[in-house]
């Protein structure tokens, strides 16, 4: 018993090393660069006054697409999308590192919901056209929210797998374990980061629902009915919340990572192009 808890030990010790020696990288202009090598557009990587670093790829003269990361998250999350070349005949995108995440400084967790969105707001006011906005799990609060902080930026709104209702959080326990300060010094950053998200996300929904109840641009939002880290009932729960018509679309049998798994499925709803609903996964 000993050595397997030694060694358990020794792997969640690697495995931490790992991730935080990862984090260091792409958070490194060098970094950002290789994991968007095999992208076949220009790519950008830009900061707004407010320090939010973010991708900007493709040709401006096209319709821009703000997609926004969840937790724990990064440029990472979009690449499989970003990697579709046909996404490009009608959009640029604007991949932003979110608060406390990446080369966004400074590297701090902020539970907030409207503080998130009112941080990326330079993003969406400094296009020349309107934007549509795509956020997945934690970042489709956010998306939400900026639907009502700037709504005549703003174009349309998706949200994927989205965290949007208070008693609708999944909490694991270790996740009150390691609350505690010392942690910070322990864990790699974008964990630290993303569990101060989560614990704080429940107070964070209830504070922006009247953000929420004040959405004026049209919402389409996408659920894994198979979800098991951010329930269906969480889209449901902005469906009945938000006064203007929201459409709610099923991913039978999916999970969490929807933007991952279905990357085609999303470009071509993208293009307008009705992609055919995924078959359910086993």
């Amino acid at each position: 018993m000993k050595w397997v808890l030694s060694g358990a030990v020794g792997l969640m010790v690697l495995l931490s090393l790992l991730v935080a020696g990862a984090d260091r990288y792409l958070s490194t202009e060098r970094g950002a660069r290789w994991l968007y090598s095999e992208v076949q557009q220009p790519v950008h990587i830009r900061f707004t006054d407010n320090q939010v670093r973010y991708l900007q790829i493709g040709d401006t003269a096209q319709t821009p697409l703000l997609l926004i990361h969840g937790a724990p998250g990064g440029l990472f999350d979009w690449l499989a999308m970003a990697k579709r070349d046909r996404l490009y005949d009608e959009y640029y995108l604007l991949i932003p590192e979110r608060p406390g995440y990446g080369g966004t400084k400074p590297k701090t967790a902020e539970p907030s919901v409207a503080s998130q969105a009112q941080a990326l707001l330079p993003l969406l006011q400094g296009q020349d056209r309107s934007v549509v906005v795509m956020g997945h799990s934690y970042g489709a609060p956010i998306a939400v929210t900026l639907g009502a902080l700037a709504p005549g930026h703003i174009k349309k709104i998706y949200g994927l797998s989205g965290a949007y209702a208070p008693d609708e959080e999944v909490t694991f326990g270790i996740s009150y374990w390691i609350d505690f300060p010392l942690f910070r010094y322990i864990l790699p950053c974008p964990l630290w980061v993303s569990n101060k998200e989560k614990l704080g996300h429940p107070q964070a929904l209830r504070e922006a629902v009247p953000l929420f109840q004040s959405v004026k641009r049209p919402i389409t939002l996408f659920h894994g009915t198979s979800d098991a880290l951010v329930p269906y009932g969480n889209s449901t729960y902005l469906q009945e919340l938000i006064p203007v018509e929201t459409e709610l679309i099923p991913l039978p049998g999916q999970d969490h990572p929807v933007h991952v798994m279905l990357p085609d499925y999303f470009v071509d709803l993208l293009l307008g192009r009705q992609p055919a609903l995924p078959e359910a996964s086993h």
